[in-house]
């Protein structure tokens, strides 16, 4: 059977097993207490499903359409489908044993009578189940809910992959089934898809109020509390961005001075209005994207500087008294010894990877690109099973503490931009900052910015996660050099040489996968340079290698 076929089956197979699970707990007593949820769940994925089989099998739009996808995307779904089909194996074949599985229910978006049919039919060998201790036991609650886990795990690897395709395609989804996206946890993608193309309302603007700064700034960030005249102290993370040079400038008309300030609102409302975390338990959570919610933004002239105030992420109670970027971290020395500190885990640095990774992935579903990825705007957090939360890094750091991880959140949004929109080509001469971008971006540009130049800088961060040691100890040769010739080292010498330090000494630290997965993206060894060929193959040879390496 071609891949075409063999996915059609699979997905409709999945479906009746999972119709099949929901009638027969819908009449068994055992569940009465966790019926509701396991009824949201189960419907959840039925209806994702549905949305599945209309968007990939469509017989006149699908993008499973023979000859329509990229051989390397159809065969992904496929493989995704047959995953998900034996995940339910043991049930499908119990289904099969009572006449559940069968043409006569085929999956049909239209046609809820099908799947009402199918219920009251699982319905009806419930009784019989009970009397068969094997069938039986495949309803124990326990292993149900480790099949569910493992079901909306694979559920979500379809969305992941759904996420990438073009605005058209998911415009034409919500448009035919907006449930449907919803459900899926697509809805939030499309929404900073749209809101990503367009500027700020003319009646959009800064905040007033007061912002009283607490504790000691890390970088351009730091802890403090804003208040205005018609809300409470909130806690906030402040984020301060220098004037551009033009600003400082004391001759400027106001209309320029408006031209230049334009994009630091544009950008506010942008992230002010684009959600990053979930609020409803009634559908797949939308992809992760580890990454601070906006509030807004203040404007300082006298100061010479934009502020940006974002919500501190949920929290276990404990915020800390400062914030921790992962270039300070690395650096951090023992104040006793004045000796570097004991290094985190492999499995934290491995979580500090994975999550920046994931987030950049996700960043690019919504045609969003960084453009400023490097350790200096990257905040840390420790994450525990209550929350989230700025204190513990170092003592997390020392004495690992089962169940916490160390997170990335992807900061410092001063350059992001619309994939679409033309990137600035002015020359930008600053060393340090240069040395994580891309050969064809540093200091005169010569190429417009995409995906693969920030996968480039996540490269480079990531060596420097692998490693334990910043760039800027990594090249400070090369940039004390820099700084007396007035000249930046060449392009193509920084990449071998980093390709080279990853070469030689990541293996001995992280091991093989990570040594490969960095060597990947300083290289932009990819099938594509867009779109869900290039995200796929990134989802391959990265983020699932470094998701490998941390114990969740």
């Amino acid at each position: 059977m071609d891949i075409y076929g063999t996915a059609v089956t699979a997905i409709t197979q999945v479906y009746q097993v999972t119709v099949f699970i929901q009638g027969v707990i819908s009449d068994v007593k055992a569940f009465d207490d966790d019926r509701a949820e396991i009824r949201v769940k189960l419907n959840v994925q039925l209806s994702t499903l549905l949305f599945f089989k209309r968007s990939f099998f469509h017989p006149d739009h699908g993008l499973m359409l023979p000859g329509k996808a990229d051989p390397f995307i159809a065969e992904t779904v496929g493989d995704l489908l047959m995953q998900m089909r034996k995940t339910l194996a043991e049930y499908e074949i119990v289904a099969a044993k009572y006449g559940l599985v069968d043409d006569e229910y085929k999956i049909e978006p239209e046609k809820t009578k099908n799947q009402e049919s199918l219920l009251e039919k699982a319905k009806s060998k419930a009784r019989s189940l009970k009397l068969k201790g094997y069938d039986w036991s495949l309803f124990d609650k326990k292993k149900l809910y480790r099949i569910l886990e493992a079901y909306t795990e694979w559920s979500g690897d379809l969305r992941n992959l759904m996420q990438h395709m073009s605005q058209d395609t998911l415009a034409r989804m919500a448009e035919s089934d907006s449930q449907g996206l919803k459900d899926s946890g697509l809805e939030p993608v499309m929404k900073r898809r749209e809101l990503v193309a367009s500027k700020a309302p003319a009646d959009y603007q800064g905040l007033t109020g007061t912002i009283t700064e607490e504790g000691k700034p890390t970088g351009g960030f730091q802890l403090g509390t804003w208040s205005s005249s018609d809300s409470k102290d909130t806690p906030v993370i402040i984020e301060y961005h220098e004037y551009e040079s033009m600003l400082k400038r004391d001759d400027l008309d106001e209309s320029v001075i408006d031209e230049f300030k334009e994009p630091i609102r544009n950008l506010a409302w942008l992230l002010q209005n684009s959600t990053f975390t979930d609020t409803s338990s009634e559908s797949l959570d939308q992809p992760k994207i580890f990454a601070l919610e906006c509030i807004g933004f203040v404007d300082q002239p006298t100061e010479e500087r934009s502020v940006f105030l974002y919500k501190l992420p949920a929290s276990d109670g404990e915020t800390g008294t400062s914030l921790t970027t992962l270039h300070a971290f690395i650096n951090a020395v023992d104040s006793t010894n004045k000796r570097p500190l004991k290094r985190p885990s492999l499995n934290d640095r491995f979580s500090m990877a994975y999550t920046l990774a994931l987030t950049m992935s996700n960043v690019h579903a919504s045609s969003w690109v960084h453009k400023n990825i490097w350790s200096r705007g990257i905040l840390l957090f420790l994450e525990t099973q209550s929350g989230v939360n700025a204190s513990n890094l170092y003592k997390q750091r020392l004495t690992p503490t089962p169940g916490s991880r160390i997170i990335s959140y992807l900061s410092d949004w001063g350059y992001a931009r619309s994939e679409q929109q033309h990137t600035d080509m002015n020359s930008d001469f600053e060393i340090e900052p240069n040395l994580y971008r891309h050969p064809r971006r540093q200091g005169r540009p010569t190429q417009q910015f995409n995906r693969l130049h920030d996968i480039y800088a996540l490269g480079v961060v990531l060596l420097e996660i692998g490693l334990w040691v910043t760039l800027s100890r990594l090249m400070e040769a090369k940039i004390r050099e820099a700084e007396k010739s007035g000249k930046l080292p060449r392009p193509r010498q920084v990449l071998e040489e980093l390709v080279a330090l990853a070469t030689i000494n990541l293996p001995k630290e992280m091991g093989a996968g990570y040594t490969k997965a960095v060597i990947t993206c300083l290289n932009g060894d990819f099938r594509g340079t867009d779109g869900p060929t290039l995200a796929v193959d990134f989802q391959e040879k990265v983020i699932d290698v470094l998701k490998g390496g941390v114990e969740i």
